[in-house]
């Protein structure tokens, strides 16, 4: 029983997502509002766990430690600060430390991963790899792309008018077109791979349960038909 709810439940909620694709009703709405209700309520269980589980293996340690939690714990309730006019400016002390922490942070491994490190891969890429022609031809590409990409951007003006630049621009410009196409497409087979995994859960293909394509069945008729019949009883005549 417990197995049949599970599986109703999941081919409600998914179907009451995608009813949004026929217009704005009640069977999204349920849907919307149940789904952000149990990920806001998840989300702020895990992170009381999280601040208990700190608490008791690391922060009670000391008195020392014991008077940073209480300070940190401050800066935390601070945040809603947000939700006052009258109190928005103590809002941003947490965001100032926040954002300026995390920024340093970030610098520093944005400097190292992706600045010095990138260009110690290209100085190390060889051209021609023996008994792979893929990778060698793989090889030559990013010799020649990164390159005239770096130097698209770096010269502007006067200075792209040049033949030899001329050239690099257009490499630079097929380089890019390649890239964005390559991270959209990217993007939308992941899209699609989700939504293929979700029919075939509503459809009953195994490995998933056959008796999916029942409840299925079921709560899509049930949806399709309430949302039609609503907008016939309550289609609106025209005025002559």
């Amino acid at each position: 029983m417990v197995d049949i709810i599970a599986v109703w439940t999941a081919v409600f909620f998914t179907l009451g997502i995608y009813s949004i694709l026929y217009r704005e009703n009640p069977w999204y709405r349920i849907a919307e509002s149940v789904y952000l209700g149990v990920a806001v309520g998840y989300g702020v269980s895990v992170d009381l766990l999280y601040i208990r589980n700190q608490w008791s293996g690391q922060w009670s340690a000391s008195a020392g430690m014991m008077l940073l939690f209480a300070i940190v714990m401050v800066i935390g309730i601070l945040w809603y600060g947000r939700f006052n006019k009258n109190t928005f400016y103590l809002y941003r002390w947490p965001l100032a430390i926040v954002v300026g922490t995390g920024i340093g942070m970030a610098l520093r491994t944005v400097i190292f991963a992706q600045f010095l490190e990138q260009i110690v891969a290209q100085t190390k890429t060889p051209f021609f790899v023996a008994g792979n022609m893929g990778t060698t031809i793989n090889n030559i590409l990013i010799q020649i792309m990164v390159p005239s990409v770096l130097l698209y951007f770096w010269f502007t003006g006067t200075a792209r008018e040049s033949a030899p630049m001329k050239v690099v621009e257009k490499i630079a410009r097929y380089t890019m077109m390649a890239g964005f196409g390559s991270a959209y497409g990217y993007t939308v087979l992941t899209r699609y791979s989700l939504f293929i995994g979700r029919s075939q859960f509503l459809l009953g293909i195994p490995p998933n349960d056959p008796e999916n394509q029942l409840a299925f069945i079921a709560i899509a008729f049930i949806m399709l038909a309430s949302m039609i019949g609503w907008d016939l009883t309550h289609k609106t005549t025209p005025e002559a």
